[in-house]
């Protein structure tokens, strides 16, 4: 009875601190999102979304799946000190190895390829995202289920951000200040979790054993194939909007995305919760819990939607104030729709599947998803622009659900 107690407390902890992140991550880019539309305008914030969205590639490719693997090694072996030095160990030499060949990859596409070379410098500073991410072990501190270190840590390094910008963004000619600024906050908080690892969990680099390296790479693999495919249809939106069109319009998508993103999220800080206290117990017990979950996910989604729909316009207006993003309330309305399919598919994909620890069938529906995300988004935009591009993401979160709650039904039934 006192165990259960004490997990309890220390998951409502943890969902406590993940909700303090993810109110955070909500509030302040809507308080810096609106000030760079309007100092830079559309065409150089679409370049600075643009550049984003290129780095993001790299930077799933340095997690490599580690965000979700290592938790769960971290989570069950969390009482024996030694083998958390050496999971910690693996993870991170690992990341640096990963970290040093993308950079190379990022110098040799900025040299080669006339369209990231006209902002070489751009992408460069953008890249310091990816080095804070890599160093900042996220994936201990949800292990171990002490989530304030993630919280206070990654608050940190938006309040740096977010003052920043409003001390040296004054014209749109200040737009490299956004990736340094951004890059410096990510990676100031990287250096202070590894300063707190070392002198409060004690925790330090010890040479990892070779099996342990490779076993943890190839475990990973099938969520870093996974973790990639969410990447197409999360990121590439923006990336072949950009491509395709121009500069200014990926400025308008990246600032009505932004704000459907920040509200889809708000599921994240539960499910971060929930994982590593699933992942203990058996299939069953995990089906029951998600299965009282849905109805409740469900309702709250399908305010939050009503809300989204019926008010598009004036959250828009009140955002940026700014019409030629206002003349696309259409597209944000469109978007509400992922608040209900997002909420849902990630109880399914990111919760239930990696806590019965289905690897291979969460690949396999994620590459499905994926894959459909390009051919749709590459059709749709080139024919129907801005709108198409929107179609393709709805479509694909719709077919995220899908897949998912098919695969969670199935599982129901054989039982």
């Amino acid at each position: 009875m006192i165990k259960i107690a004490k997990d309890k407390r220390q998951l409502l902890a943890n969902f406590f601190s993940l909700s303090v992140l993810q109110g955070a991550n909500f509030i302040l880019p809507l308080i810096t999102l609106p000030y760079l539309v309007r100092i830079l305008g559309t065409e150089k914030f679409g370049l600075v979304a643009f550049a984003q969205a290129f780095i993001m590639y790299f930077n799933i490719f340095v997690d490599y799946g580690f965000n979700l693997s290592a938790t769960r090694e971290i989570s069950v072996h969390k009482e024996n000190q030694q083998k958390i030095m050496e999971i910690f160990s693996a993870v991170m030499t690992l990341k640096i190895m990963l970290l040093f060949f993308s950079f190379l990859v990022l110098l040799f596409l900025t040299n080669v390829f006339s369209k990231f070379a006209s902002d070489r410098l751009l992408y460069l500073l953008t890249f310091g995202v990816v080095i804070g991410q890599a160093i900042f072990p996220i994936w201990f501190f949800q292990g171990i289920e002490k989530m304030k270190y993630i919280t206070i840590l990654n608050i940190l390094a938006k309040l740096i951000f977010t003052i920043a910008i409003f001390l040296f963004v004054k014209e749109p000619n200040n737009y490299l200040f956004v990736p340094i600024l951004n890059s410096l906050g990510f990676i100031i908080a990287g250096i202070l979790s590894l300063f707190i690892i070392k002198f409060i969990f004690h925790i330090h680099w010890i040479y990892p054993k070779r099996d342990s390296v490779v076993r943890l790479f190839k475990e990973s693999t099938h969520l870093f194939i996974s973790n990639l495919s969410v990447t197409l249809f999360s990121v590439s939106n923006t990336f072949i909007l950009g491509i395709l069109t121009n500069n200014t319009m990926v400025g308008i998508y990246a600032s009505i995305e932004k704000v459907i993103v920040a509200i889809k999220n708000l599921y994240v800080p539960l499910y971060q919760a929930l994982f590593p206290w699933l992942s203990k117990k058996d299939p069953q017990n995990i089906r029951m819990i998600i299965k009282k979950m849905v109805p409740l996910i469900f309702a709250v989604s399908f305010i939050i939607f009503l809300i989204l729909f019926v008010f598009a316009e004036d959250i828009l207006s009140l955002l940026y104030n700014n019409n030629n993003i206002i003349k696309y309330s259409y597209i944000f309305k469109l978007f509400a729709m992922i608040s209900i399919f997002a909420s849902l598919n990630m109880l399914f994909n990111m919760l239930y599947l990696t806590s019965i620890k289905a690897y291979k069938e969460r690949m396999s529906i994620m590459l499905k998803s994926g894959f459909f995300s390009i051919v749709t988004t590459f059709t749709c935009t080139f024919i129907f622009g801005i709108t198409g591009t929107a179609i393709s993401a709805v479509s694909t979160e719709f077919l995220l659900l899908i897949l998912g709650g098919t695969y969670y039904l199935k599982a129901e039934k054989n039982v």
